[in-house]
């Protein structure tokens, strides 16, 4: 599938006769369209981003195109389209319940590990949270800061072969360390609600 994609993506680039910076004609309404419909994994732009702005720039510019897709659907989803995706996807939201419920408790933080994992499509994380009691400051911190740790992950994974092997461990290491913050937070943020949720699952 991804092969398919990137084929896909390649083929519009060519044909529209864009490179360098004017990919972005593509790539960014192509990011929009991820955040409403989840049709193909965000790494994949992520990569080609990195491929012709180089690491930095490309994680900038991924980071930014992906924080513009997400907020957008999110309004969409609370404003307009809430019926039309609640009767597609109405099935297939059952599996996520647990999720739905931890970002209903912890917000900005379920939001982040969301965003950093894979674990459910994109628009479905967007459509949750328009649906959740998270106010749209919250929403905007979350998919700042869970965008900037999906990208930071998968930018410095997709760059091995364009970066010395010091520069990626550099990379991976300042991860590393943005993680460890967000997690102290995190904790210190929430210390009696993990406290409660282990004393629920021990009785």
């Amino acid at each position: 599938m991804t092969e398919t994609i990137n084929a896909w993506i390649d083929w519009l680039l060519q044909s529209l006769g864009l490179s360098g910076p004017y990919i972005l004609l593509v790539t960014i309404p192509l990011t929009v369209l991820q955040s409403l419909f989840g049709f193909f994994p965000l790494a994949v732009l992520i990569v080609l981003h990195v491929s012709v702005f180089n690491v930095i720039g490309g994680m900038l510019v991924s980071w930014l195109a992906c924080n513009v897709g997400a907020m957008l659907s999110y309004f969409l989803f609370r404003r307009f389209l809430f019926d039309w995706f609640d009767r597609k996807w109405r099935s297939k939201l059952k599996r996520y319940d647990k999720w739905q419920r931890y970002l209903d408790r912890y917000g900005v933080w379920t939001l982040v590990l969301l965003r950093t994992v894979p674990i459910m499509p994109s628009n479905v994380i967007n459509f949750m949270s328009a649906v959740s009691p998270m106010k749209v400051p919250a929403f905007i911190w979350g998919t700042v800061l869970g965008n900037l740790s999906y990208i930071w992950l998968f930018g410095t994974l997709g760059s091995t072969l364009i970066v010395s092997r010091e520069e990626w461990n550099g990379f991976l290491l300042w991860y590393g360390v943005f993680v460890v913050i967000l997690i102290g937070i995190f904790i210190r943020r929430h210390w009696g609600h993990l406290q409660e949720d282990k004393r629920r699952r021990m009785e």
